[in-house]
């Protein structure tokens, strides 16, 4: 928790999560290590505005040097030896994924837990979905789940066994 919250998007941030990749070969060069964090709200707009304006490189970089900052407070050690950083906004997941809004997981209203779809309408003969927005948290793990999911249900239709490992209906 930093002393005072870090501002992405113009959404206050009072918690910073970093995940420390230091115990793993190859993720920096030897004697470094790679840092990420999440940072979590719907900035999306926040970023449009300032890549529509021409601030869009330079709020990223101010987010960086705010973050590095924070960083540095907690583990002194980092201050000054910072030697690479990257901010990857919505705007980034938009482009490179083409994701509505820079979205990288499931949507989730604020403070809702975020809500699950069926693979399988009732209503809709022959149609099964399967995403990695179909149920929180999102990703790649619920995308194979909602796969599997969905050709179970295929697979029940039309009387086929299916041939998996297990069975989640």
């Amino acid at each position: 928790m930093p002393e005072k919250p870090l501002v992405c998007g113009g959404v206050e941030q009072p918690v910073i999560g970093i995940c420390n990749y230091a115990g793993y070969k190859g993720y920096a060069p030897d004697g470094c290590t790679a840092v990420t964090s999440i940072i979590m709200g719907d900035t999306y707009d926040y970023w449009k505005k300032c890549k529509d304006n021409g601030t869009y490189q330079e709020e990223k970089k101010k987010l960086a040097e705010a973050f590095i900052e924070i960083l540095a407070k907690k583990y002194p050690q980092t201050a000054g030896k910072i030697a690479v950083w990257d901010v990857a906004t919505p705007l980034t997941y938009e482009r490179y994924l083409g994701s509505y809004k820079g979205s990288w997981m499931s949507i989730m209203g604020k403070g809702k837990f975020p809500k699950s779809y069926p693979s399988k309408p009732e209503s809709i003969k022959n149609v099964y979905f399967a995403s990695q927005r179909l149920s929180g948290p999102g990703g790649t793990p619920v995308a194979v789940d909602s796969g599997r999911t969905a050709v179970q249900y295929l697979c029940k239709d039309t009387n086929t066994v299916f041939q998996g490992n297990s069975t989640f209906l």
